[in-house]
């Protein structure tokens, strides 16, 4: 109930907000600053699951659809444009095509609705380059919400959440250790969403104080230490991945900053992980944990096989499961309840299986197209902060949605999305560049 309350006041604030001043920048720094919130339910499920950021978003479209519609004659928003209606068009497909199609129906607009936020992102960041910075403290203020939660659920515990419902995998019995989701249902989730979080901490405007810079890199550190206490190997796995990238675009004091930041890392898990296991330990080793994940794997695999083209359709591995692959299930650790998966434990096997080779390769383009546009720049020697940090962000996202499917949850996939745009913008020729900025 707390939650519908949330969404309702919500509405009511955008809609003030909205009237006092009209405008893209409205709506973008309004989803930007309540970003923690936004995925909060208006109604519940058996009505379509309709969500705060659905209604913010469709409203934002009719008063901006004139600037919506205008792209430029680089045709750069046309390309994704195409490849959003591409993807949603084998969602429905896919849908169509299975033997579920009306289950979960209300997870079809979702594709939409991002892109109409990515679009509306992409024209903001576009009319002048300070709103870059603009844009981007209103997405670390909502990070820094979101990390004071987990570490308000480490002083009072995990029920501290306006989320309905028991948060998964949270208390492991065997080590007495818990992983506090924060304002997700799961905290490998909530792992993947503070170690993209923790990269938009690096990026502030050039002329920033020493003081104010500092501020940025306590910041960074504490959402560090969050992803430590959500207890997400492959969150840390993947932001490591991403620090390597930060680390060889910087300049020395900053490597030496890191590698200070690095040691203190590696003490933290130490003194959190004294036996080797820790928050860490959610099986008793990693073999049998990788040997689980692989049977998994193997049957979705197998599944993967049977509809290698479209698919078994959006949201629908769960009730397929249940009917043909009944082994796939797991017993929670609070309360023992048997649990049919909703996904193979992998991001990628859920999207292939459920969309087929051609919603996956669709997929694929949407999130590689932008890297390789950066990857492009950085080759020819561009290193500005506004590439190299979103960059890192994706990548140490791409590795960590290896083992768990985490774009279900709106906050996730607009984080993912504005990551996707800031790669975007920073790549476009238009861009004013200084090489070498990292410094």
């Amino acid at each position: 109930m707390l939650q519908y309350i949330i969404a309702f006041i919500g509405i009511i604030i955008f809609g003030y907000f909205i009237v006092i001043k009209p405008t893209i920048e409205t709506y973008v720094l309004f989803v930007a600053y309540g970003l923690c919130l936004i995925d909060t339910k208006i109604l519940p499920m058996e009505y379509g699951l309709l969500r705060f950021f659905d209604v913010v978003s469709i409203v934002a479209l009719i008063l901006f659809f004139k600037e919506f519609i205008s792209f430029t004659s680089n045709g750069k928003g046309r390309i994704y444009l195409i490849l959003v209606i591409l993807f949603w068009l084998f969602i429905i497909l896919g849908k169509i095509n299975s033997q579920f199609p009306l289950n979960n129906l209300q997870f079809t607009y979702q594709p939409f609705t991002i892109f109409i936020y990515a679009r509306f992102v992409m024209l903001y960041l576009e009319k002048k380059k300070d709103n870059l910075y603009k844009f981007v403290q209103a997405f670390q203020l909502s990070i820094i919400a979101m990390v004071l939660v987990v570490f308000i659920q480490v002083v009072v515990g995990v029920q501290f959440s306006y989320m309905s419902g028991s948060s998964s995998n949270v208390f492991n019995e065997s080590t007495g250790i818990t992983r506090y989701p924060g304002l997700f249902l799961d905290s490998q989730t909530s792992g993947q969403f503070l170690a993209l979080g923790s990269f938009s901490f690096l990026i502030f405007q050039p002329n920033s104080s020493t003081r104010k810079k500092q501020l940025y890199y306590i910041a960074f550190a504490f959402s560090v230490l969050a992803i430590l206490l959500a207890g997400s190997r492959s969150a840390l796995g993947g932001w490591l991945v991403g620090m390597v990238i930060v680390f060889f675009s910087m300049s020395a004091r900053i490597k030496s900053t890191i590698i200070l930041l690095a040691v203190m890392l590696f003490t933290t898990l130490t003194l959190l992980s004294p036996d080797g296991g820790g928050i860490f330990s959610r099986t008793d080793t990693i073999s049998s944990d990788f040997l689980f994940r692989k049977s998994i794997w193997d049957e979705t695999g197998d599944i993967i096989a049977q509809y290698p083209i479209l698919g078994i359709g959006l949201a629908n591995f769960q009730k397929y499961i249940k009917m043909y692959h009944q082994d796939l299930y797991l017993i929670t650790e609070a309360g023992g309840d048997l649990y049919y998966l909703n996904q193979p434990e992998n991001g990628y096997l859920k999207i292939l299986v459920e969309h087929g080779y051609i919603g996956f390769f669709i997929f694929v383009i949407l999130i590689c197209l932008p890297l390789l546009s950066c990857f492009k720049k950085i080759y020819n020697g561009y290193q500005a902060k506004e590439m190299i940090y979103p960059v890192a962000a994706i990548l140490s996202w791409g590795i960590a949605f290896n083992t768990v499917y985490s774009l279900i949850d709106y906050r996730m996939l607009l984080a993912v999305a504005t990551y996707i745009c800031l790669c975007i913008y920073s790549s476009k020729s238009t861009y004013v560049w200084t090489k070498n900025y990292i410094n």
